[in-house]
């Protein structure tokens, strides 16, 4: 029996620039789960497919002089399994180190400025709310430094799966202070989300300066790590004293 052996990476941190914007590219054309995986596959295990008989596929090596060999369907699924890692947002900030010449910030956002930091989540968050290209654009132009970029529709999924991973670090790291955003009170009414993203982006300033508009400045020029650390304190503090006050 022949063995096969290749080598792939195995999660989304292990990806080099090449291969996010392959997988952005598959991710923007709005291929099926299996397709996407498919062909990563062939892709980056090298293999070209011949042509199929029934459920099984006549495939080569695309490296020196490799003979042709047969996988089977239930081979090709066993194979995919191992690549379950490429659906959904990862867990951990992937992004593209660079576009054109303008060079992306810290995948985790250490050392972006609080304010940088809120007018991103507000852009965000406008895109889910409306699904516009342009707000995604208007996040490179912060991302990567760069006023008026252009954008690729894969580079433009590749802002979204960034600060998407993102949010699911900072859900991680700072449990406290990251609640699901309401988008309807008990009514079933929808709130206006431009004005309760504004309402929570100047509670949140608030709680930083104790209501002292002097130190807005000094607030929003923070490291958004130091700012949400502090947020997440205050939260944990809060919910403390909602428990004690209950008890008693």
């Amino acid at each position: 029996m022949r063995v096969i052996n290749f080598e792939l990476p195995d999660n989304w941190l292990a990806l080099d620039d090449a291969q996010l914007r392959y997988v952005f590219q598959l991710l923007a054309s709005e291929y099926s789960e299996t397709e996407l995986k498919t062909l990563f596959l062939w892709k980056y295990g090298n293999i070209k497919v011949l042509w199929h008989e029934g459920h099984s596929f006549i495939c080569k090596r695309k490296v020196g002089n490799a003979e042709p060999f047969v996988v089977s369907s239930l081979q090709i699924t066993e194979c995919l399994s191992h690549l379950n890692w490429l659906i959904g947002i990862p867990a951990y900030p992937v992004r593209i180190s660079a576009i054109g010449k303008a060079k992306a910030v810290a995948p985790d956002l250490q050392g972006v400025p609080f304010a940088v930091y809120l007018y991103l989540d507000n852009l965000f968050q406008g895109y889910l709310h409306t699904k516009k290209d342009d707000l995604l654009v208007q996040m490179a132009e912060l991302l990567y430094e760069a006023p008026h970029i252009v954008l690729s529709p894969a580079e433009r999924t590749g802002v979204f799966y960034w600060f998407a991973s993102v949010k699911r670090l900072f859900a991680r790291s700072f449990p406290h202070f990251f609640q699901p955003l309401e988008v309807e009170n008990e009514m079933g009414q929808s709130f206006d989300i431009g004005k309760q993203l504004q309402d929570s982006m100047n509670a949140q300033i608030r709680a930083l300066t104790g209501g002292d508009i002097t130190k807005e400045k000094a607030v929003l020029d923070m490291d958004c790590w130091r700012a949400l650390t502090e947020l997440n304190a205050k939260a944990r503090d809060y919910e403390e004293l909602k428990k004690s006050s209950k008890s008693l």
